[in-house]
């Protein structure tokens, strides 16, 4: 039995890394394992082929070419990641242009950087000498510029597991060049031998692109592609541009702060450290890489997507990482013992670094889908500045070892922060101020261009913020100082769902002939927008105070109580038809919440709620109720009164729907209602209301369904149901509610536990309600 399970579990992983995503990215990490493999043999020999400080200097010569070449080529890699798989028939010639902007620049930076050698780099002119430096990285910058994009671009067209291929080849080439350099005794050959290695790379893979799998992906992709604009391209270069450059800065510059501030000894111990660090930083990029080029046409899925990619980015280096910090001695010997004693405490918090790297680089990669340039610029740079100012401050007291502990320490604290942007649940003061910064940056995304979009009068800003929380936002909109209507907007798969079921809920409400003289209680659309990732309405705004000040006021709570059964049983009233219940109904009012109420459960609850949704399929099934056009969450936060507390609005209709069972919106405000008067959670109030319904509220739900006709169901089997669809609600529409233990805890597993028994337990006392017997 147990091999059957393990056999299913592997079928299933293997399965997950079949998907193009999953499997793009493998192919992008297999490919930077062979290199990173192949690269170190490289090293190995270089180290035992040249003195340390002559493979310390062609180490820094190599990473200024990458650095340079990197921060040249203006961030085109991701730009074109991130456009050509949506670019269609236009994608050959934006790739074109793309390589061309990008060689031109970066052969002007590399001579720029070669002339200006002599003060960052000193080491570097001495060996070389001027026109053989400003010539070596004019021609070999844009070569290693096309090698860096053009893996990008095999990604794009779909072509990412012919990346392994491509640079096994480049790093057998290098070894072989290495050997060849050596025994001519051409001087700088280190340096030699990998710009040779990678023109010799270059030349075919491009001439393949450009000519059979660039044309061959628009005739496939034409159907789909999207308007690609020089704007648009800039824009999402300018916005990536600065964290790439800075990121660059401290993969690729590091080195030569380490030459400038160590010597050229370090600096070749650092190089070694760094090729292990290099290829597990390398996982997680080939992981997103996969993940911009399959998320760009579907941005809607990015977060399961994101999630994803760190969970398994996280498989592939968290084992690595700890055994190469145990290992790192024995690893470093390799190379010899100056290696090895230099750099061993730097490889091991180097590889340690590695499993947040996961994180922060899932963020970016989510950002550059999303366009959000606020993460895209902020993640990186923050990175690169720490580890960059705390190597800088501790090298000459540490040595190499500063630059570990700067790695580490920058990684933890800027993935600490991107975990708690995206943790599900934060307790608290904290939890509302990171709704408040997610909120303010959706809102600076709309700004005046969404507004214009969504139709508002020019003139009119947007306001303060008046509701909303994780999934969305909802502010005031208007002129400088005035309410005039609301705006909603919501740049989550949950948010973005509930908004695109609200506009279509109350364009039908409005539209339905019958609900003419009651529709005046709820909002009327008057504009829907897409702005970028976010998904905009506006609506008008309805006037009254909030229903729970209503409900405190001794005085009003009563005529608030009576006339918001009252609005909403109209609704009911007048769409509701009678429906026997059947498999459907149950499925889609008892099964399907228990199953989403279960997954947030503990395994020993689970079955005790499936006892639950047992005992509620027996009391409902065969039952003639009222179906028709339901609220959803017909709370009293979402209703509106009057200054005599009669309900004046009814709003937030975002989980409302046409075939709902209609008794259900009375059945979960009463016990709320009662929940927040008396400052109570829900589940307590639950708990006591199935051990028997007040009088006075059993007698409204009897009410109500006789109201509609059909059978009489028990208060107390509607409480319970009531209660269900409000918290498996909860749990769906919010990731927070999900994972709040202390409102799971208070609200759902109390309810749960002790339900069947108080339900069974009342009618061993009383007996069954008859449908007779309730009407009486």
């Amino acid at each position: 039995m147990q091999v059957t399970v393990a056999v299913a579990r592997v079928k299933d992983l293997l399965r997950g890394w079949r998907a193009p995503q999953h499997r793009d990215g493998l192919a992008l990490v297999v490919s930077s394992g062979m290199t990173s493999a192949v690269g170190l043999l490289y090293w190995v020999l270089a180290a035992q082929m040249f003195p340390a400080d002559v493979v310390g200097v062609n180490a820094v010569a190599v990473s200024s070419l990458m650095l340079v070449g990197g921060i040249a080529h203006l961030n085109m890699s991701h730009a074109l990641l991130r456009f050509v798989p949506v670019a269609g028939l236009a994608a050959r010639k934006l790739v074109a242009l793309g390589y061309l902007v990008a060689v031109a620049v970066s052969s002007l930076a590399g001579a720029a950087f070669a002339v200006g050698a002599a003060w960052w780099a000193p080491q570097l002119v001495e060996v070389a000498g001027y026109g053989t430096l400003i010539a070596f990285f004019a021609v070999s910058c844009p070569v290693w510029t096309l090698f860096a994009i053009q893996d990008y671009v095999l990604t794009a067209v779909g072509r990412a597991t012919a990346v392994p291929i491509e640079n096994l080849v480049f790093s057998v080439l290098k070894i072989a060049l290495l050997v060849a350099v050596t025994l001519a005794a051409l001087p700088g050959g280190i340096a030699v031998s990998w710009v040779v290695a990678t023109a010799l790379i270059v030349l075919p893979i491009n001439l393949w692109l450009l000519i059979r799998l660039l044309p061959a992906h628009g005739r496939r992709t034409a159907d789909r592609a999207v308007p690609i604009t020089v704007g648009a391209v800039a824009k999402f270069m300018s916005a990536d541009y600065l964290g790439a450059l800075f990121w660059q800065a401290a993969m690729m510059g590091l080195p030569v702060l380490v030459l400038g501030r160590l010597g050229a000894e370090a600096a070749a111990a650092y190089n070694m450290v760094w090729q292990f660090g290099l290829a597990l930083y390398m996982v997680p990029s080939g992981m997103g890489q996969s993940m911009i080029a399959h998320s760009a046409a579907h941005p809607g899925r990015v977060d399961q997507a994101r999630r994803e990619t760190v969970r398994r980015g996280l498989v592939l280096v968290a084992p690595v990482a700890l055994v190469l910090a145990v290992g790192a001695p024995l690893v470093l010997s390799l190379f010899g013992r100056h290696y090895s004693d230099t750099g061993s405490g730097a490889l091991a918090l180097i590889a340690l670094s590695a499993i947040p790297n996961v994180v922060t680089a899932a963020a970016t990669s989510t950002a550059r889908v999303r366009q959000r340039s606020a993460v895209q610029f902020g993640v990186p740079t923050s990175l690169s500045v720490l580890t960059i100012g705390i190597a800088w401050v501790l090298m000459p007291h540490l040595g190499v070892l500063a630059v570990g502990i700067a790695w580490l320490t920058a990684q933890c604290l800027i993935a600490s922060i991107v975990l708690l942007a995206n943790a599900p649940w934060v307790p608290g003061p904290l939890g509302r101020f990171m709704d408040g910064l997610r909120n303010s940056a959706l809102l600076r995304r709309v700004g005046e261009d969404g507004l214009r979009r969504l139709g508002v009068p020019a003139g009119w800003v947007i306001g303060p913020c008046m509701g909303g929380g994780s999934e969305t936002v909802v502010v005031s909109i208007g002129p400088a100082g005035e309410r005039r209507a609301l705006l909603k907007a919501a740049d989550t798969a949950n948010g973005q769902q509930e908004l695109r079921q609200q506009t279509a809920a109350l364009a039908a409400l409005h539209a339905d002939p019958r609900l003419q003289h009651w529709t005046p209680l709820i909002p009327r659309l008057l504009g829907v927008a897409e702005v970028g990732d976010a998904y905009c309405v506006t609506e008008t705004m309805l006037r009254g105070a909030p229903g729970p000040d209503a409900l405190a006021d001794p005085a009003r709570r009563g005529p608030f109580l009576s006339s918001a059964v009252a609005a909403i049983s109209e609704l009911h009233r007048q769409t509701a038809e009678l429906r026997r219940v059947g498999d459907a109904e149950l499925d889609a009012w008892v099964h399907q919440p228990v199953e989403a109420l279960s997954r947030t459960l503990p395994a020993g609850l689970r079955a005790q709620a499936q006892r639950m949704a047992a005992l509620l399929d027996s009391r409902l099934r065969g039952q003639v109720v009222g179906v028709g056009w339901t609220h959803g969450d017909y709370l009293p936060v979402n209703l509106l009164a009057a200054p005599n507390g009669r309900v004046s609005a009814i709003f937030d209709w975002c989980t409302a729907r046409p075939d709902g069972l209609s008794v259900l919106d009375v059945a979960t405000f009463m016990p709320m209602a009662e929940a927040m008067a008396g400052e109570e959670e829900l589940g307590p109030v639950v708990l006591r209301w199935l051990g028997g319904v007040p009088r006075a509220e059993a007698e409204v739900l009897v009410g109500c369904q006789t109201a509609l006709g059909g059978s009489v169901i028990a208060p107390e089997v509607l409480v319970l149901l009531g209660w269900l669809d409000h918290v498996a609600s909860c749990v769906s529409r919010s990731n927070r509610m999900a994972a709040n233990p202390v409102w799971n805890r208070r609200n759902v597993r109390v309810v749960v536990q002790d339900a069947v028994e108080l339900l069974v337990g009342r009618e061993d006392r009383t007996g069954p309600v008859t449908a007779t017997r309730a009407a009486r």
